[in-house]
């Protein structure tokens, strides 16, 4: 290959001076570091990867346990709050349940009444009328029939008494 000569100019030769200088200087350090910065990266880069690995790895699993125990935390507090509206919600429908069987109550009560149908309460009293009214019908059986067996005996005496006398 043939290889030119460069001719040089008198700009070239010449060291810019001033505020162009640093510019040229400034961008020439530029230039240095990332060339540094990739000869770095090429020497160091494999063990800078592995490190950002493992701290990658560490962080992640610090991470999981953390978000782990908050979740479980959120979770326990979802159902204590949980808890305490349903336990809060059974008692207003127990409650509701309550009025609402009064209320069927009340109104059949009310439904049979009108039909003319007695309460239990009308049923246990004529029950115990009708109880009363047996026990006396017995005492009056008893007192009737121990009254004609007196009499059938005192008859039945009488006429041994007249067969013996016409004997």
């Amino acid at each position: 290959m043939a290889t030119r000569k460069k001719r040089k100019s008198k700009h070239a030769s010449a060291q810019p001076s001033g505020a162009l200088g640093n510019v040229i200087e400034t961008g020439q350090h530029i230039w240095l570091a990332g060339l540094g910065a990739v000869a770095r990266a090429q020497r160091e880069g494999p063990k800078l990867f592995e490190a950002l690995v493992m701290e990658g790895s560490e962080f992640q699993d610090s991470t999981r346990e953390n978000v782990q125990e908050r979740s479980a935390d959120l979770l326990n507090e979802l159902r204590s709050k949980l808890d305490a509206r349903t336990a809060g919600m059974r008692g207003k429908a127990a409650e509701t349940m309550g009025n609402l069987e009064e209320i069927l109550q009340a109104r059949v009560l009310k439904a049979l009444q009108q039909l003319g149908v007695p309460t239990s309460h009308e049923i246990e009293a004529l029950s115990r009328k009708v109880n009363e009214l047996n026990r006396s019908v017995q005492a009056l059986t008893q007192t009737r029939s121990g009254n004609a067996s007196g009499r059938k005996r005192a008859g039945a005496a009488a006429a041994t008494a007249q067969q013996g006398a016409a004997v």
